[in-house]
């Protein structure tokens, strides 16, 4: 027998009818749909039959990756009737439009291609950036410890773990700042505008 789409589709509303409710055993409760197929090595062999009918007939088309994932979907849905009819959906837009362009074909291509590059260049971007900020963070992390002694440091990441109010905690640390001498103030601003990464922003 010649294969078609017309005969593939009469073959898959058949199996369709087949498929029946699967009540749950008397005494037991579910929350979800059981369903069977009458003769489910026909539906294996119709569903293969079909993958490979595509793949021969239309290839490079998203009909056929479109099918194969209605299939799984049908599967892990405990064969759902209404799941199946995504698979004759399927099958009739392939009727009904038998052929993509292939300058549409390439459209889709090109528009497939300049997302995927956009989505790695914001990744790239936004990796570099988060990179650069961990980096200029420590520069200054490292330019305070330098300058100030344990107990000093201590008393400033005490001001901060007990103030978390931005606008209240400010002005306690240039406080504590000044506490210390203008000279300490003056070399922790001075390590890092002259540390190499930081510098490099104002060349």
């Amino acid at each position: 027998m010649e294969i078609s789409l017309d005969t593939l589709i009469v073959e898959g509303k058949e199996i369709k009818d087949s498929i029946k409710y699967v009540p749950p055993v008397e005494g037991t409760w579910r929350n979800f749909h059981v369903y069977a197929i009458k003769d489910n090595p026909k539906y294996e062999v119709w569903k293969n039959k079909t993958i490979r009918f595509l793949g021969c007939n239309f290839k490079e088309d998203r009909c056929i990756s479109d099918f194969e994932n209605a299939v799984k979907i049908f599967e892990k849905s405990r064969f759902s009737p209404s799941d199946f009819d995504k698979l004759i959906g399927i099958l009739e837009s392939c009727k009904i439009i038998p052929k993509v362009s292939q300058k549409s074909s390439k459209n889709m291509q090109e528009a497939h291609d300049t997302a995927a590059f956009s989505i790695t260049l914001n990744q790239n971007q936004h990796q570099n950036q988060d990179q650069s900020t961990v980096l200029v963070l420590q520069v200054f992390i490292d330019s305070i410890k330098d300058e100030l002694t344990g107990k000093q440091y201590k008393e400033l990441t005490d001001i901060v773990q007990k103030e978390r109010d931005i606008n209240k905690a400010k002005p306690k640390i240039i406080e504590k700042i000044k506490n210390f001498g203008i000279d300490t103030a003056s070399n922790i601003i001075a390590n890092i505008i002259t540390n190499p990464t930081v510098l490099s922003k104002f060349m």
